[in-house]
């Protein structure tokens, strides 16, 4: 992002000095070569923020590598269901979720933990989301 921002700043300095018809006008030097620590970011620590257009009441919209990570974090049913290669028909709807296996197309219940602003494992039954929800709730209703 430095390198992005430097870039446009010199960019904007050479287009006024050649727009303003000062012919004098120094040439804009280029950036500095980043030192090593800006090179390198520290990581990230903590749980990953929600990403843009997410509602941090509800969680919704959720996508599929969001609660794969919520499945995986729970071992006893991660070993219960056979992921293969990841969840698809994602739907969401007022903090709660429903995913289907790849494998062996399980439909999986997840609810959003407001306080963690995070994904859980529910459980392997739609039943257990309110009635009014599973209505919203593909492969519930």
């Amino acid at each position: 992002m430095r390198y992005t921002l430097l870039a446009v700043v010199a960019g904007a300095a050479a287009t006024l000095a050649a727009c303003s018809g000062d012919a004098s006008a120094p040439p804009a030097a280029a950036p500095a070569a980043p030192t090593a620590d800006q090179q390198s970011l520290p990581p990230q620590t903590g749980p990953a923020p929600l990403k843009p257009g997410v509602s941090p009441q509800t969680g919704c919209p959720v996508d599929a590598p969001a609660l794969e990570k919520a499945l995986t974090a729970n071992a006893e049913a991660a070993a219960a269901v056979q992921l293969g290669k990841g969840l698809t028909d994602v739907s969401c709807a007022q903090g709660w979720a429903v995913a289907r296996t790849e494998g062996d197309r399980a439909v999986i219940l997840f609810q959003f933990d407001n306080a963690q602003q995070r994904w859980a494992f529910v459980g392997l039954k739609c039943e257990q989301a309110p009635a009014d929800v599973r209505k919203q709730l593909k492969n519930c209703a």
